[in-house]
């Protein structure tokens, strides 16, 4: 088996690497072991701010596909949970659940082939319930101010959806990226039911979705939609809509893709407010979300570290991809965060998994014990993963 990434093969970086090395010199970042790219304010030296912008990827064309075929219009309203939580998800993981986030959004859309107004409204009605949501969840600083909506039918078949995040926080709040050797490494299960959530989660998240709607998307809907795949990236799987294949429990195909990126800001300010209220929060070293990079992402927080991590048992639908995409077991653990959502390192110490634990119990999201950071005397940091399906250190 060829050890090039399916994904690769349909045109998409998992890691970005390229993209990391082609603007590293040009970015202004004042934390280069955090998450996130951030900066102390010039006009309150007390103060940091970060700037970023992501959204719910190809996920808005499989959203797409299912509005055709089932006509749910309601369908729509799991881009805002993507692109919102691709984005606090990733500020969060830096610190930033204080002080205040702006928020606006960028719809691109082809309205000759999909229903512009249908989606506008989906769209508008569930950026009104997430809000809300998050202020429930104690976030009192959650400011949308719109955005643009632009009509481009000469250049995109479809829709694209994404939103983008201006926050500010106190510099005291910053999780820096001062991981240790020694330190432990613990993760949050992506699939499941978390507290404020209606319905379970297939644990997808927005990373991978391009192979994972090629590959199991019924090859007749290529030809049904040609606007919605192209001769190279064309559906090739032999799933419907609707159909439930045994390993999936219950949920369809489509259901499990379109499973919304779980509000992993809410799961971080739980624990970020129980460390202050202990006094615990110095054991707070780092944090990622693992989406591009899949369960290796956490090698892009700290310096001359090697994370190495116990892999827990896959969710079904990362199983069915692998099944349907032939894509090897290392590749996977790559793309796909493969039912840990995010990783969290920090001191060796009783009282932190303690805290951890009680959190993941509030929120109703499985905690695992993942391992253990080591020096590692190289360039970047190193991960490797012990699987249910093998061991991989080359990442």
């Amino acid at each position: 088996m060829s050890n090039t990434s399916k994904y690769k093969e349909l045109g998409v970086d998992p890691g970005k690497s390229n993209v990391r090395k082609i603007f590293i010199k040009y970015i202004a970042n004042d934390y280069p072991d955090a998450f996130v790219n951030i900066v102390t304010d010039p006009e309150n030296i007390g103060n940091v701010f970060t700037m970023h912008t992501d959204g719910d990827g190809s996920k808005i064309v499989q959203r797409v596909l299912h509005y055709l075929e089932t006509g749910d219009a309601t369908i729509f309203q799991g881009a805002v949970d993507d692109a919102i939580s691709m984005n606090t998800g990733d500020i969060a993981a830096s610190g930033f659940i204080t002080g205040k986030w702006v928020v606006t959004d960028v719809i691109n859309i082809n309205a000759m082939n999909i229903p512009k107004d249908i989606i506008m409204e989906q769209v508008a009605k569930r950026f009104s319930e997430l809000i809300n949501i998050y202020k429930e969840n104690g976030f009192d600083m959650f400011y949308f101010l719109g955005g643009e909506t632009a009509d481009l039918p000469t250049q995109i078949s479809s829709m694209v959806f994404d939103v983008g995040i201006y926050a500010r926080t106190e510099k005291k709040n910053i999780v820096a990226g001062n991981v240790r050797p020694g330190d432990k490494i613990y993760g949050f299960a992506s699939n499941g039911k978390a507290s404020w959530e209606d319905t379970d989660n297939s644990g997808m998240m927005s990373n991978g979705v391009t192979l994972a709607r090629i590959d199991l998307m019924h090859r007749k809907y290529a030809e049904k939609y040609p606007f919605l795949n192209n001769k190279e990236c064309a559906y090739r799987g032999k799933y419907k809509i609707n159909d439930k294949p045994k390993i999936l429990n219950g949920m369809t195909v489509s259901e499990a893709i379109l499973s919304p990126t779980r509000q992993w800001a809410i799961v971080i300010k739980g624990i970020v407010e129980k460390l202050k209220e202990k006094n615990k929060l110095s054991l707070l070293h780092g944090i990622s979300m693992n989406t591009g990079g899949g369960a290796t992402k956490i090698g892009h927080v700290g310096s001359g570290i090697l994370y190495k991590k116990i892999m827990p048992k896959v969710p079904p639908i990362f199983k069915l991809i692998k099944e349907e995409s032939g894509d090897s077991w290392r590749n996977m653990f790559e793309t796909f965060n493969c039912g840990v959502g995010i990783d969290v390192v920090g001191g060796n110490n009783p009282e932190f998994r303690k805290i951890l634990k009680e959190v993941s119990e509030e929120v109703h999201v499985k905690m695992f014990d993942l391992g253990i950071c080591e020096q590692f005397k190289g360039e970047k940091n190193k991960v490797e993963i012990e699987t249910p399906y093998g061991f991989f250190n080359d990442y």
